[in-house]
């Protein structure tokens, strides 16, 4: 009998140490590497010099819009497997593909953490170029969004741990909501309605101005009255270096204009140039204006860049990472609670 106790106790022993080494491993789990934006395409050489190559180039190495100069939405580099090494495989953005006569299924496979925290890994087998070129065509918009939204959301974990406390606290208290800015961010002007938070160094600025105003009619949400907002604020709260200066819209650059839902709530996505009138400074903006149904308002973010000369796409995107980090106060404390 002391025996059975005995060796049950040693299995137990046993059973927790291993479920501990799991926890472990999986807890110490290393963190992705590469640049941001910058994504690995793990394939044979001849897929990656032919058609198929060209596909996913063609989905890529497409011009990300609302920018001053031809900047792809992501920078791609190759490697074939005996290339992918373990220095390879913590790179935050992994897409596999694999054409082979053995593959009895097409398949299109996502996987979190595959080597790495909080990178994103997709994996495509098929049997033929053409079906991995239908793949492609067919799940253009899937595949693109998931890397993005990866990219945005590994953001948002940083800003999140760490956020600006003076900017978080007064959007808290005088706007009933949060938003987490990362260290460097500074208030930059605040008015009744108008908030502006900026980070400034040698070679570039960022920024957002954060404004509210009453939802009085679905009119509201038009482009026009949305541009008209935006161009009245610039004007009166954002000058200009010089004498008589002051920011607006580029209205001789194209500028989209998109109906989507933004964290749950009805919104409008801007994108587009801004100029400083009657001077020489300008740059790519986004802007998000959304309804706050509760508070029967409509909640303006609007973040820009300025870096002449220079790439501006992972600039623009940080900002548009801390605008998907917005959360009501009531949510706050629930966090809180929790």
């Amino acid at each position: 009998m002391k025996s059975i106790i005995k060796l049950s106790f040693i299995c137990l022993i046993l059973i927790t140490s291993v479920s501990s080494c799991k926890k472990t491993t999986k807890g110490l789990m290393p963190t992705v590497t590469g640049k941001s934006g910058e994504m690995v395409v793990l394939s044979s050489k001849a897929l990656w010099d032919g058609i198929v190559g060209d596909s996913i180039k063609a989905i890529f190495n497409d011009i990300q819009v609302g920018m001053p100069q031809d900047e792809a939405v992501m920078d791609l580099f190759h490697l074939n497997q005996e290339a992918f090494t373990s220095m390879f495989k913590t790179h935050r953005s992994i897409l596999e593909i694999k054409v082979s006569s053995s593959v009895k299924e097409t398949k299109l496979v996502v996987k979190d953490n595959m080597y790495a925290r909080t990178q994103a890994y997709m994996r495509i087998e098929a049997a033929s170029n053409q079906e991995l070129l239908k793949v492609l065509k067919e799940n253009r918009t899937k595949i693109l969004s998931y890397f993005l939204r990866s990219e945005r959301n590994r953001k948002i974990g940083v800003m999140s741990k760490a956020p600006v406390q003076e900017i978080f606290d007064y959007l808290k208290k005088e706007k009933k909501f949060t938003l987490a800015f990362p260290s460097g961010y500074e208030i930059g002007k605040k008015e009744p309605d108008f908030f502006w938070v900026r980070k400034e160094t040698p070679e570039s600025s960022q920024g957002m101005f954060i404004y509210t105003y009453d939802y009085l009619s679905e009119d509201a949400f038009d482009k026009d009255a949305i541009l008209l907002m935006r161009n009245a604020m610039l004007k009166d709260l954002v000058p200009g270096p010089s004498k008589g200066s002051y920011m607006v819209t580029e209205h001789s650059f194209p500028i989209t204009f998109n109906h989507f839902e933004f964290l749950g709530n009805y919104a409008v996505e801007m994108r587009g140039l801004w100029k400083v009138q009657n001077d020489f400074m300008g740059g790519p903006f986004v802007n998000v204006s959304f309804l706050d149904s509760v508070n029967n308002r409509i909640i303006c973010m609007d973040a820009y860049v300025y870096r002449p000369n220079k790439d501006k796409r992972e600039l623009l995107r940080e900002l548009e990472a801390v605008m998907y980090t917005y959360t009501p106060v009531d949510k706050v404390a629930k966090k809180k609670k929790k």
